[in-house]
């Protein structure tokens, strides 16, 4: 379909000449050039725009998870209470998937801190007593990008033929199939999708911000 993906690749710079993108650069294939390119790196979308010169209205924040030990079937849905702020679900392996908020200091370290665990965990205890005696398997951290208004960027650039897909928070990965394929009708275009168009950058500068603190009902 001459699509090429490659993967195990860091791209190290944007290559940008007289206000429009040619290209980015990797760090193991040099220069790949391209007519567009669309940046969708989520909590490492303020650093690819300060490649491109601009700056966006984000910030980036470790968010954590939790894998219990295998147990019986017990769970058969995915419970969320913003009440005490958790979320928990059973895998098919059996498996608790533990998490809750992101953690309130911006980084880029995907280690998390022992106190959101702490809390987390005291969060699902309260919810289901009977989990208090399960053990964690593991924990893992990634970087979530969250914006002021709790919406997402899709949007064009100042510099010319680069686009963002960014500022999801903790909702990006229940949105990947439809923004993904908003996005990529609007690199193909050369135009906003109508539905991508109320999540322009330019928001931020006319004060017409889609605001879904209340709605979205999550931690940013």
């Amino acid at each position: 379909m001459g699509v090429d993906l490659i993967q195990q690749t860091e791209v190290t710079d944007l290559v940008v000449e007289d206000g429009g993108i040619v290209g980015v650069e990797t760090q193991q294939y040099g220069v790949i050039k391209a007519d567009k390119v669309g940046c969708v790196v989520a909590g490492n979308s303020g650093v690819l725009a300060g490649m491109a010169g601009f700056r966006l209205p984000l910030e980036s924040h470790p968010l954590q998870a939790l894998v219990s030990e295998t147990i019986a079937p017990i769970l058969d849905t995915v419970v969320m209470s913003n009440a005490v702020h958790g979320y928990v679900s059973q895998s098919d392996k059996g498996d608790l998937v533990i998490g809750a908020g992101i953690d309130g200091y911006n980084g880029y370290g995907q280690r998390g801190s022992y106190p959101t665990i702490e809390h987390t965990l005291q969060a699902i205890v309260e919810l289901f007593p009977i989990f208090s005696r399960v053990r964690m398997n593991r924990q893992w951290g990634g970087i979530v990008d969250t914006c002021p208004d709790a919406c997402p960027i899709l949007s064009k650039t100042p510099v010319e033929n680069l686009y963002f897909n960014c500022g999801w928070g903790t909702g990006g990965f229940k949105a990947t199939p439809g923004s993904g394929n908003v996005f990529a009708h609007s690199l193909a275009k050369g135009e906003m999708h109508p539905l991508a168009a109320p999540f322009s950058i330019d928001r931020f500068h006319t004060g017409a911000l889609v605001d879904e603190h209340g709605a979205a009902g999550v931690a940013h």
